[in-house]
């Protein structure tokens, strides 16, 4: 009769000293985007075929509702460039706030709105050109668009 309290003063005693032994929790200071990022190091060595993405035609996929639409991919990295979206994904409520969108060194995608806020962050994705990271609730990828 007395084995469920004990086992669950165990668990409890456990558990608060598997925590202690981890070390205490410490709030980083780098970006999500930063800390996804692969290190200098890796990404150096790889040439850089003019971002790979730049100048194709693009499509953005709202995977909460299906919003899909079809946009010129960024031209370069020297800043922001407009980010006209068209009715098929004005129903997203993520894209519809976009108005800008620029390509940073780090191989990240950012779209903002019209005072420069950012909206959505992008890291290279796996079978895509890019997957949303930021907000995280946010399930938007990027892929070729086929004609």
């Amino acid at each position: 009769m007395r084995f469920a309290p004990v086992a669950l003063v165990v668990g409890f005693a456990g558990t608060i000293l598997a925590s202690y032994l981890q070390g205490p929790a410490v709030a980083s200071t780098d970006s999500l985007v930063a800390a996804m990022s692969p290190s200098p190091e890796i990404t150096a060595s790889i040439a850089a075929d003019a971002q790979g993405a730049d100048a194709e035609t693009l499509r953005l996929i709202d995977l909460r509702n299906g919003a899909s639409c079809k946009v010129n991919g960024p031209v370069d990295s020297d800043g922001p460039h407009r980010l006209p979206i068209g009715p098929a994904c004005a129903k997203s409520p993520d894209l519809a706030r976009v108005a800008y969108w620029e390509t940073k060194n780090d191989g990240s995608l950012v779209m903002t709105d019209h005072q420069g806020e950012t909206v959505l962050e992008f890291m290279p994705g796996d079978g895509v050109l890019y997957e949303s990271v930021y907000p995280s609730n946010a399930l938007i990828t990027i892929v070729p668009a086929r004609s």
